[in-house]
């Protein structure tokens, strides 16, 4: 019958409508991936981007070129000269100290939208108009009047480039022709482009309006470029645009604007194809973008990782003679209080100036990240693949031939995605394909272990009249355990043991005796199989059991032990509904060994038990019985101490020589909680001290340590043991010879 069952138990997959089942299931679900990918709904577009960080975060560069310096509005300028915004001829004193420095370019990450209140001329009219006050300032030369003038006249003279916001929204009541008098400076474009590309305007960003400087500025400055970025969804700054479109002409980011200032030039060339914006050509520069005109930034740190000079130090002459020269410059702020600070995947608080600088250094070094436009295609193609591919692996392939090609295929699609990524700065997204991968292997292993778990219902069901259900339960995981034979395995053996059964037997009727010992066996091996014991067998009041075979279990020592403490612990809740007349507790001993032994299947071909032989299960016996002699719940060998050093408090109990062993053997009794001082186990102690007195043949002594633990554990039964001795031993000296080893005549 056992041999006839393994035909039974092989797998169900040979069917070919089973199969064929399979094959659509793998397909339609890749298909489903295929539209989700192209479809993309919100919190996939979220989890991608989180990818790209990931992979970004890994592959970045942080050397950052070196012809680029912030001058930073920062906490300590702010300090010295006082809050924003400054007096415009303070702001004007320090872009010109910046030009006098060598500066080549210099971009403001600011916007002056009304006059300068601090002007004299501005002073004196809301004087006039307000308190009806006229007054002069006196030995105030003209031009002093008017800060903005000031300013104006500074930023005609230099390599100055404004910066303005564009509105990508018409706000209510918003009169777009509100700012026309902003003087905005064009970029002259010229359109290479495949006949069915799209025109431009409808591929950048449309702007409907402008935030921009008030007109005396504005005019003053031969260039200008907008401020605006594109955070993605999460509100993450990844990429920015370069051009914008806003009436009829196209306008640059401020970045590109400070680098056609240097290179003189109010020109640039723009590649479209029919999936939009392909690239952006500035002199020799070949800029890669995406559809919309915006750059993929290649971040080179987190937030200060380009030359910061603060704004103060500017003022104040103290910064070293060529900081600035042949370089291109930015004026903004990384204080917290001007609320210039972005997200970036790097860096959450990441000074937004430093955006416009990562901008030129990319163009620069010519170092860009890119996504292509044929990507997407490619991560189609490559998410059918998977799922094809995965189908075909778990439906023909099992065990350790699934694990490895899978393992394969998620190792080289990502590896090779960050490779091309760090190599070539192209980003290929893995997210999906690796999605699909894992969807596909969860979704059809999932379907693959529902089949096979319904035939072997049916085995079961067949079988389960001839059969313990244990036993079969271990034949449909693994058909070779129908073959007799053991193998040599680290185990730790259990035995337990009802104190005083055949008094308990005798109070009892046999009905009562039927209930207690179902209860009893019942709430015993529910904690064994808990903590994933294997049960061997009952014997009358007596339960076998043993940890680490069939599964291997690495802590089967500490694991064995605290399933002692926890049966205990049963036993102490369902104490009271085991009360009987004649019966004051009911009481059991746990030994528990551990060594090697003999597991296997043992007995005759035509009928065997799953057990363990070997010395270390005699072993386990005779320390259950030893619990009586020393009158403690638990024993355990040096053995399994020694597997189970942590997790567990020992108290070293004797070092025995049991009956049927010649080797002594020394026994602990481990502690699971103390409750009698207060967890500090503080009976211990003295309990060593005496044992150690008592091997040393120190009589009165070692019975003084007893009596100490006595007096913080009443009534501890090894103590008393060893006290009776001590007084024997005391009368009747054993001799010089002694080892201390005691004899155990009974079992």
């Amino acid at each position: 019958m056992l041999f006839t069952l393994a035909q039974y138990v092989k797998p169900a997959f040979k069917d070919g409508a089973v199969k064929g089942f399979l094959v659509l299931t793998g397909i339609f679900f890749t298909l489903f991936m295929a539209g989700l990918f192209i479809f993309k709904p919100a919190f996939l577009k979220i989890l991608e981007l989180k990818v790209y960080d990931a992979m970004f975060q890994s592959t970045y560069s942080d050397v950052a070129s070196e012809a680029v310096v912030i001058v930073d509005l920062d906490e300590e300028s702010l300090g010295a000269f006082g809050q924003w915004p400054w007096p415009r001829y303070r702001v004007a004193l320090l872009l010109e100290k910046i030009r006098r420095s060598g500066a080549v370019s210099i971009g403001l990450d600011i916007v002056f939208v009304e006059e300068d209140r601090t002007s004299p001329r501005i002073i004196r009219e809301q004087l006039q108009k307000e308190l009806g006050v006229d007054i002069g300032f006196t030995g105030l030369p003209e031009g002093l009047e008017d800060n903005d003038l000031i300013l104006a006249d500074i930023l005609e003279e230099g390599p100055f480039v404004l910066g303005y916001y564009f509105d990508l929204y018409q706000r209510p009541g918003q009169d777009v022709g509100q700012y026309s008098q902003n003087k905005l400076h064009p970029v002259n474009l010229a359109v290479v482009s495949s006949p069915e590309a799209k025109p431009l305007n409808q591929a950048f960003f449309h702007a409907r309006g402008v935030t921009g400087n008030i007109p005396v500025l504005s005019r003053s400055v031969s260039s200008s470029g907008f401020m605006n970025v594109a955070p993605d969804a999460d509100g993450v700054i990844r990429r920015v645009p370069l051009f914008m479109s806003h009436g009829n002409d196209y306008y640059p980011s401020l970045a590109l604007a400070t680098i056609l200032n240097v290179l003189e030039s109010r020109q640039a060339v723009v590649r479209t194809t029919s999936g939009g914006v392909e690239s952006i050509r500035i002199a020799n520069l070949r800029i890669p973008v995406d559809s919309r005109g915006q750059l993929l930034l290649n971040f080179r740190g987190p937030g200060k990782t380009f030359k910061y000079v603060s704004a103060r130090a500017v003022l104040q002459n103290t910064v070293e003679e060529d900081t600035f020269k042949g370089k291109i410059v930015f004026v903004g702020t990384s204080a917290t209080g001007l609320k210039d600070i972005r997200t970036m995947p790097l860096d959450p608080v990441y000074p937004g100036v430093e955006t416009h600088a990562t901008v030129v250094d990319n163009i620069l070094t010519g170092e860009f990240l890119h996504r292509p436009d044929w990507s997407p295609g490619l991560e189609l193609i490559f998410i059918l693949a998977a799922g094809l591919i995965s189908t075909i692996f778990l439906i023909w392939l099992r065990g350790i031939w699934l694990v490895v090609p899978f393992s394969v295929i998620v190792a080289a699609v990502w590896l090779g995605s960050h490779y091309v990524f760090k190599s070539q700065g192209f980003y290929f997204s893995p997210f999906m394909p690796l999605l699909t991968l894992s969807g596909n292997f969860t979704l059809l292993t999932f379907l693959k272990f529902r089949l096979e778990e319904k035939e072997k219902k049916k085995i079961k069901r067949t079988f389960e009249h001839y059969l313990s259900p244990d036993v079969i339960k271990r034949v449909m995981k693994n058909p070779d355990l129908l073959k007799l034979g053991g193998e040599k395995k680290n185990l730790s053996i259990m035995f337990s043991d009802i104190r005083n059964f055949t008094e308990i037997s005798e109070s009892m009727s046999p009905q009562e005796l039927v209930s207690f010992m179902n209860g009893y066996l019942t709430a015993m091996t529910e904690v064994i199989l808990k903590n994933g014991g294997t049960l061997d067998k009952y014997m009358g009041d007596a339960i076998m059991a043993f940890f680490g075979a069939p599964e291997d279990m690495p802590d089967h020592a500490l694991v064995a032990q605290k399933t002692a403490i926890e049966m205990h612990e049963r036993l102490h809740v369902c104490r009271k509904k085991w009360c009987f007349p004649g019966i004051s507790r009911i009481e059991i001993g746990v030994g528990i060994s551990t060594g090697e032994v003999i597991v296997g299947n043992m007995g005759s071909e035509k009928r065997f038990d799953y057990t363990v032989m070997g010395d270390e299960v005699n072993l386990a016996s005779r320390l259950e019985g030893l619990t009586k002699e020393y009158g403690v719940k638990i024993l355990v060998s040096r053995f399994t101490r020694e597997q189970a050093e942590q997790g567990v408090v020992y108290r070293e109990i004797d070092m025995v020589r049991v009956k049927g062993r010649q080797m002594p053997v020394a026994v602990y009794e481990p502690h699971g909680k103390d409750y009698f001082t207060a967890g500090e186990f503080a009976f211990i102690a003295p309990f060593e001290q005496g044992l150690a007195a008592y091997r040393r043949q120190s009589w009165d002594e070692a019975e003084r340590f007893f009596n100490q633990v006595l007096e913080v554990k009443p009534q501890d039964h090894p103590s008393l043991v060893y006290i009776d001795r001590c007084r024997k031993m005391a009368h009747s000296p054993p001799g010089p010879e002694w080892d201390g080893v005691w004899v155990m005549r009974t079992k």
